[in-house]
């Protein structure tokens, strides 16, 4: 029973919060951001271990030079998260990157000047600043240019740049304002408690040191490094603690048990989270799914490098392995602090780096303590029982893929190229790149293409065609659509032409009546949340009397959640709100649409529409003709362009009269292509919409 609730309930709220985390703008770019850095934190934790090791054998010099070549490395990082945020930021929300690299790298700058006095202010920039200066800068500037393409909507690019311009300079002026004030009063601003607390917060007591170490494993989550975020407080704790083991060598103190090394040597045992147990469970578990993380993890976890593990695994962003993550080296913590307390082992009393291997570490720390030595094995194996049923539960999960116990991570970490990567890499990035030329070289306008019905030639529908105007007046045909389909943008693209459409009807063609209008929607959209709003917002007026709304779904396009669209479709049809399916028989899974949706029409396509004149077309027009009586839709042939087509989609291979009354009863009564009339710009429609209703008015009074 407890493992039940703990699968059905606590498993499943992990999970939960972990989707709502990972969808916000914030926790993508820190996420993104903290990945992007992994190389230089493993680069620059090399040359430490290279520098310690050159000390042991005497090169001095060169282990000073690596120290200090890896310090620099330490004060770039920071530069390089903000940079990274602003990338990724501009990149996922298609903001311009150079606008977003620039104000946020001028942003902390000027930020880091108005904090330090120091002429090398800039290497003075710690992670917590750079990661608060991204998010405000970032986060001003996404809302700003929203706001600027709402209302600006329909302005040139010199005027919208102009404003971007100020608002950029305004930006970079407030968040310097608002970093340097709290940087500069927030301690005036608290009690004088909360300051001895945050001057003096490295752990002292079993109960902060406990916290101490939970708070330095929960960053990691996010993919922040514990040891960054705490740089400025464990360089007070070293100093502290060297300068107490000065102390109890001259016989002036005793020996506190609470330090780095004290960390270093029974908590961080392959690094954060004490990650050389679950390694070793990986290594002893066999066939394990997790086998491909042993080759580049192992040689950094001797010198307690676990990027590799921790990124590649993954623990970033995983609900599950986060618990063990963080339960280990508190267990060790516990266990190693009791031992210590109880005189079991000797507390630490020479000064040894972080990246010294396991077991030599505790060795040179405790003076060679054989007790020592035995309990890192005891806390190694007891890390191990604690994270092989995470792992072996996750290792359940992927293989039968239960995403409703576990939320599997979407980060990794590869250190050999993946070419279908690079190359999806390539392809966004180029169609990225389109779609900012098209931005800057033009903007989109509608075009309109009727429909018609046969029997008269009269205008029954009009369907809205996205088309991109160049500044030089040059009409451009949709193959744009794709770059947007690449980013994953044809929602924006829908909404848009949904909403121009709806506002050029009430404003030109509202005089017009028993219509239809037809908008395409990409099956994107269809799953997209701002839908329901975008056509709530639309048709919070009543369309003009006559007029309806249909949204036309394209077959030739692959639906990944046909459950979820059926539901949406349906909600639509509640709405007033006619479906049509386009493109029929050029793509997916045909039948299917017909028997699973909720249609009001069929659109034949041109591939089709050509056959039905040749051998067995008028079979499967019969067929066409069985499946509209059981559907009861209305069928349009589409690409229709010369009178013979026509004559040969409806005449040709009809060999008596019971044959033609069987292609009539099929319900072809509307059709839409070139021979009728090509897509034309609103006021080319409004024109031909005149002719055609002063024909339609002069037929009717010929039959009177």
């Amino acid at each position: 029973m407890v493992r039940v609730w703990f699968q059905n309930n606590f498993i499943y709220q992990l999970n939960t919060s972990k989707a709502l985390f990972f969808n916000n703008n914030i926790v993508k770019s820190i996420v993104a951001s903290s990945l992007a850095i992994v190389p230089f934190a493993i680069i620059r934790a090399l040359l430490l271990v290279c520098s310690v090791i050159s000390g042991y054998v005497g090169w001095h010099s060169f282990a000073l030079w690596l120290d200090q070549l890896q310090q620099t490395l330490m004060d770039f990082m920071p530069i390089l998260m903000n940079a990274f945020m602003a990338l990724h930021w501009a990149i996922r929300n298609r903001r311009s990157v150079t606008h977003f690299l620039t104000v946020n790298i001028c942003s902390l700058l000027f930020i880091s000047r108005a904090i330090s006095n120091d002429r090398l202010f800039f290497l003075d920039i710690s992670i917590p600043i750079a990661l608060f200066s991204g998010i405000i800068v970032n986060y001003c500037l996404d809302r700003f240019i929203g706001q600027v393409d709402k209302q600006l909507g329909a302005q040139t690019k010199n005027i919208k740049n102009t404003v971007l311009f100020f608002f950029s300079i305004f930006t970079i002026s407030f968040c310097t304002f608002v970093m340097s004030f709290l940087a500069h009063h927030l301690f005036s601003l608290v009690p004088g408690y909360i300051e001895n607390a945050l001057q003096h917060s490295y752990p002292q007591t079993f109960s902060t040191g406990l916290l101490y170490i939970v708070l330095r494993c929960i960053p990691w989550f996010f993919g922040l490094h514990g040891y960054f975020l705490f740089y400025d407080i464990d360089a007070n704790f070293l100093a502290e603690a060297q300068a107490n083991i000065a102390a109890w060598h001259a016989g002036h103190a005793d020996l506190n048990i609470l330090s780095p090394e004290f960390y270093n040597i029974w908590c961080t045992i392959g690094g954060t989270g004490s990650t050389l147990s679950m390694l070793l469970c990986i290594i002893f578990t066999k066939n394990s799914s997790h086998r491909h993380i042993i080759g580049p993890s192992v040689p950094l976890a001797i010198f307690n490098i676990n990027e590799p593990l921790i990124f590649g695994l993954p623990i970033v962003m995983n609900p599950v392995l986060i618990i063990p993550f963080i339960l280990v080296p508190a267990v060790s913590y516990i266990i190693a602090y009791t031992a210590t307390a109880w005189h079991l082992v000797p507390a630490i009393s020479v000064a040894v780096n972080w990246s010294v291997p396991p077991i030599i570490s505790t060795w040179i720390g405790t003076n060679g303590s054989i007790a020592a030595i035995i309990l890192n094995f005891i806390i190694i194996a007891v890390g191990m029982l604690i994270y092989a049923p995470f792992l072996q539960r996750w290792t359940i999960s992927k293989k039968n893929n239960q995403q409703q116990h576990l939320f599997l991570p979407p980060t990794n970490l590869e250190l050999m190229p993946n070419h279908r990567k690079l190359k999806d890499e390539k392809e966004y990035m180029e169609a990225l790149d389109h779609v900012h030329q098209l931005q800057s070289s033009g903007h989109f306008i509608l075009y309109f293409q009727p429909q018609v019905r046969l029997s008269d030639r009269r205008i029954i529908g009009m369907e809205a065609l996205i088309r991109h105007k160049g500044n030089d007046g040059k009409i451009s045909p949709p193959v744009f659509l794709q770059y947007y389909d690449r980013l994953n943008a044809m929602p924006d693209i829908d909404f848009w032409v949904m909403e121009q459409a709806v506002s050029y009807l009430r404003q030109h063609l509202s005089h017009y009546t028993g219509m239809t209008l037809s908008v395409n929607v990409s099956p994107q959209t269809l799953v997209d949340k701002r839908l329901f709003n975008v056509i709530s917002r639309i048709l919070s007026e009543p369309l003009p009397a006559g007029w309806e709304l249909e949204i036309e779904i394209t077959e030739s396009q692959a639906v990944n959640a046909p459950e979820q669209v059926a539901e949406v479709l349906a909600q639509l049809k509640l709405r007033g709100i006619k479906i049509a399916l386009d493109d029929f028989g050029a793509g997916y899974s045909t039948l299917n649409y017909l028997t699973r949706y909720p249609l009001d029409k069929i659109k034949l396509d041109r591939s089709l529409v050509i056959g039905l004149g040749k051998k067995g077309g008028l079979q499967f027009l019969r067929q066409v003709t069985k499946l509209c009586q059981i559907t009861e839709c209305h069928v349009v042939i589409e690409g229709v362009e010369t009178e013979d087509e026509l004559r040969q989609i409806l005449i040709e291979g009809v060999e008596t009269e019971h044959e033609m009354a069987l292609v009539r009863s099929a319900g072809i009564e509307l059709a839409q292509g070139f021979l009728f009339w090509r897509p034309l710009p609103i006021d080319e429609i409004c024109q031909v919409l005149e002719k055609n209703n002063a024909s339609k008015e002069a037929q009717d009074q010929e039959q009177h």
